[in-house]
């Protein structure tokens, strides 16, 4: 009978530092972002970036050290603070018009950049991932806040929202009511608003439809994007434009994150 333990349990048990406690946090700057930028889903670079994070660690890679003795400490996630979006209908929805009821632009912009940072980007390594680093970031942003209020735009929001576990509040707007009537008559011919995903996929099954469906489909997407892109900027679009506009609408609008200090 084999009685030694399994070979992941002797090295996790071994005495020292998890890695998660071997990372530091320091200040970082644009180049720590760069470093990292090509692991985001958002290629765009940030317009502003008045802060950076950084969790680095302090022991190089396994083969560095084997290899160069001038390797260096491996950033793990990065944080980036922005200067907040003038104009947010989200932001105006979740905190009643706080800001937005401040029609002067000039005399808005200057009281978002004092009370407001936005956390634009996190970062972390794919490598390094599955540890909560995003989460201890964005708590590492919010302990320090150098505003009253942080806030974040999160089009991943619906599926991984680890900045509502470091403790912010999320704010998902309820659809508007021709969302709402698009998304029931979706539901009224066998689809969901999940299929809206696979825009090609969803055209061939509505090709599929008895002729009576169809229409009534056709016609409803058609009613929705007339009501929402409006007759001025071309809303009578062929089908595929209609489906991509209402997967951006439907399924990709943002989660808004918002965190007082207290």
């Amino acid at each position: 009978m084999n009685t030694f333990p399994p070979l992941s349990a002797r090295f996790t048990s071994l005495p020292g530092q998890t890695l998660e406690s071997s990372l530091r946090l320091r200040g970082g700057d644009a180049r720590d972002y760069e470093a990292l930028s090509e692991h985001h889903y958002r290629a765009s670079r940030p317009a502003t970036m008045t802060r950076v994070l950084v969790l680095e660690h302090a022991t190089p890679a396994l083969a560095a050290r084997f290899g160069s003795c001038d390797a260096k400490p491996q950033a793990a996630g990065v944080l980036v603070e922005s200067l907040p979006p003038l104009n947010s209908s989200l932001r105006d929805w979740a905190l009643h018009e706080r800001f937005g009821s401040i029609r002067d632009l000039k005399a808005r912009a200057a009281v978002l950049n004092r009370e407001i940072r936005c956390i634009s980007r996190v970062v972390v390594h794919p490598q390094w991932r599955g540890l909560g680093l995003a989460v201890r970031l964005v708590r590492a942003a919010l302990a320090s806040a150098t505003t009253p209020v942080t806030e974040a735009f999160a089009a991943m929001g619906h599926v991984n929202p680890f900045f509502e576990r470091a403790g912010m509040t999320a704010h998902l707007r309820p659809p508007h009511a021709f969302d709402r009537r698009l998304i029931d008559a979706i539901a009224r011919v066998g689809l969901d608003g999940a299929d809206l995903a696979l825009p090609s996929s969803l055209i061939a099954r509505i090709e599929a439809m008895p002729a009576t469906d169809k229409r009534f489909i056709v016609a409803e997407f058609s009613r929705w994007h007339r009501q929402t892109v409006g007759r001025s900027r071309g809303a009578d679009g062929d089908l595929p434009t209609i489906l991509r506009s209402a997967r951006q609408r439907l399924l990709l609008e943002p989660v808004y994150y918002v965190h007082v200090r207290s």
